[in-house]
C-alpha cells in the first residue's frame, strides 16, 4: 500500500471515528440532561399534588382550588388534574382525555400509596381523582440512536442514511485534503533525487511547495543547498580536471620533444637529460600539491593539532627563508607587538601551517624585486593572533583578487612566473582547517598584503 492510501485510510478512519465519538456525547449529554429535568419536574409535580391532597382534606375542593391558583404562574401546575367524580370533569375545566381518566384511576385504585395519582372522597362521599399527566413515565423518553443526528426521529430511514453518506463524504474529503497536504511534498521531493540522480544538477524544488512553512518546507530547502553545492563541487571537479590536463599537457609535451631530441643528437645527451629531470621535478610537485589539494577538499577528517607557539614558529620559519632571500637579495623580517606573550599558541598541524606560511613568503619573494624586504608582522585583538605578510611587489588587480585563492587561477601579474597555480589555494584550505581565515589587500603605492587570521588558543 502506497504511502499516500495509508495516510488517507488513517486519517479517514480518524475523522469518521471523531464525528461519531462527538456525535455520541453529544447524545449523552441531551440524554442526561433530560434524565435530570425529567426528576426535577416530577418532584416539584408530586410535591404540589400532595400540597393539593393534604389541602383538600383539609379545606374540601376549595382548598385545592386555592392550591393550583396559587400555582397557576407555574407551568408545572399544568401537568396535575383533579377530576371530579361524578362529571369527569376537571375542577378548573381544563380539557382531558376521558381514557386517561379512567387509565389514571384504575393506577389509584390499584395503588393506593404512590404520589403519581390518588383518589380522595369529600364528605358527602364524592369521588376526586389526584394525577399527574405523564403518571405511567416512569422516566425521561430516550432520545434516539447517536449514530445519527441526536434528537430526530428513526424515520423516515432515508432520512438517516443521508445523514450517515453525509459524515463519511466529510471524513473522506478531509482525509484527502490532509493526506494530500503530507504526501504531495514528499512525490516532489522524490521526483527531484530522480533528476539529480538523472545528471539535472540544476533541479530546484523549494518554489513548488506553495509558501508552505513547515518541516517538508524546510526539507525542500535543505534539498536545494544540498543540489546547489553538489553543483559547484562537480563544477569545480571538472574545472579542476580541464586544469590537470592541461598542466599535464605541457611537461609531457616538452618531455617528449627532449626525447626524441635525444635520439637525434646522443652527444648533447647529459644536458637533455638535466632538462628532463627538471620537467619530472616540476610533475612531482604538480602531482603532490594536487594530491594535497584534494585530500584537504574531500576529507572528512580534521587535521591532527596540537599547542604549537607562534612565535618560535614563526621564528624558524623566517629563519628558513632568508636563505632563498639572500638569493634574490632580499631579505624577510618580522616584527611582533610587544603586547603579545611569549608563550602565545595556537592549536595547529605544525607541518601544514608551516606549508601555508611559507607558500605566501616565496610568493611574496617571487614578486617582489632585489633588495626589497619581506615584511611579517605579528598583532593580536581579543580573539585572535593576526600575521600580515607584506611584500614590494606589483600587486594584483582588483578585480581579480577574490580569485587568486583558486586553484590554477594566474593573475595577470603572475603570467611570467613559475608555479602551479595551486599555492594560495593549498593555503586558503589549510587555514580554513585551522578555523582561521585569509585574504589580500593591494598596499599603496605597491604590493601585496596577506593577512592572516588565526584564533587563539582557549585556556583551560
Amino acid at each position: 500500500m502506497k504511502l499516500f492510501q495509508r495516510i488517507f485510510a488513517t486519517f479517514c478512519a480518524v475523522i469518521v471515528c471523531a464525528i461519531f465519538v462527538a456525535s455520541f456525547s453529544f447524545w449523552l449529554v441531551q440524554d442526561t440532561l433530560a434524565e435530570n429535568q425529567f426528576n426535577q419536574r416530577r418532584t416539584i409535580e408530586t410535591t404540589l399534588m400532595n400540597s393539593m391532597v393534604s389541602a383538600f382534606r383539609a379545606r374540601g375542593d376549595n382548598g385545592a382550588r386555592e392550591i393550583l391558583n396559587e400555582w397557576k404562574d407555574n407551568p408545572v401546575s399544568d401537568s396535575v388534574y383533579v377530576i371530579l367524580g361524578d362529571d369527569k370533569t376537571d375542577i378548573l375545566g381544563r380539557d382531558v382525555d376521558s381514557q386517561t381518566v379512567e387509565r389514571a384511576r384504575a393506577f389509584a385504585a390499584n395503588n393506593p400509596e404512590s404520589d403519581l395519582a390518588h383518589i380522595e372522597y369529600d364528605r358527602f362521599g364524592e369521588e376526586y381523582l389526584f394525577f399527574i399527566n405523564g403518571w405511567d413515565n416512569r422516566q425521561a423518553q430516550r432520545l434516539p440512536s447517536p449514530l445519527f443526528i441526536p434528537g430526530l426521529p428513526l424515520s423516515p430511514i432515508w432520512h438517516e442514511f443521508i445523514i450517515l453518506s453525509f459524515i463519511i463524504l466529510v471524513g473522506l474529503l478531509l482525509a484527502y485534503i490532509l493526506a494530500n497536504n503530507i504526501t504531495k511534498p514528499i512525490s516532489i521531493l522524490g521526483n527531484g533525487m530522480d533528476r539529480i540522480a538523472g545528471g539535472d544538477l540544476e533541479t530546484r524544488i523549494a518554489q513548488q511547495m506553495d509558501g508552505r512553512d513547515d518541516e517538508l518546507s524546510h526539507l525542500a530547502f535543505q534539498f536545494d543547498k544540498m543540489a546547489d553545492k553538489l553543483q559547484k563541487l562537480v563544477a569545480k571537479e571538472r574545472h579542476l580536471l580541464h586544469h590537470v590536463s592541461h598542466e599535464m599537457r605541457s611537461p609531457l609535451a616538452r618531455m617528449q620533444a627532449i626525447v626524441g631530441l635525444i635520439q637525434a643528437q646522443p652527444q648533447k645527451q647529459e644536458a637533455y637529460l638535466k632538462r628532463l629531470e627538471g620537467e619530472l621535478t616540476r610533475m612531482d610537485t604538480l602531482v603532490g600539491e594536487l594530491l594535497t589539494l584534494s585530500r584537504l577538499e574531500t576529507s572528512n577528517m580534521p587535521l591532527e593539532k596540537e599547542d604549537l607557539k607562534l612565535l618560535p614558529f614563526l621564528s624558524n620559519l623566517i629563519e628558513d627563508s632568508q636563505a632563498v632571500a639572500q638569493q634574490n637579495q632580499q631579505s624577510v623580517s618580522l616584527a611582533v607587538d610587544p603586547k603579545i606573550p611569549e608563550n602565545a599558541t595556537v592549536s595547529a598541524n605544525e607541518s601544514y601551517l608551516y606549508r601555508a606560511f611559507d607558500n605566501v613568503i616565496r610568493n611574496a619573494m617571487n614578486y617582489s624585486p632585489e633588495g626589497s624586504v619581506i615584511k611579517v608582522n605579528v598583532s593580536q585583538d581579543n580573539k585572535n593572533w593576526i600575521i600580515n605578510v607584506t611584500d614590494n611587489g606589483p600587486g594584483v588587480n582588483e578585480m581579480q583578487l577574490p580569485h587568486i585563492f583558486t586553484a590554477f587561477y594566474r593573475a595577470d601579474s603572475s603570467a611570467s612566473k613559475p608555479g602551479t597555480g595551486l599555492g594560495l589555494a593549498l593555503t586558503q584550505h589549510i587555514i580554513e582547517q585551522h578555523n582561521g581565515r585569509i585574504n589580500a589587500q593591494n598596499v599603496k603605492p605597491n604590493g601585496l598584503n596577506m593577512h592572516f587570521v588565526l584564533p587563539k588558543k582557549k585556556a583551560l
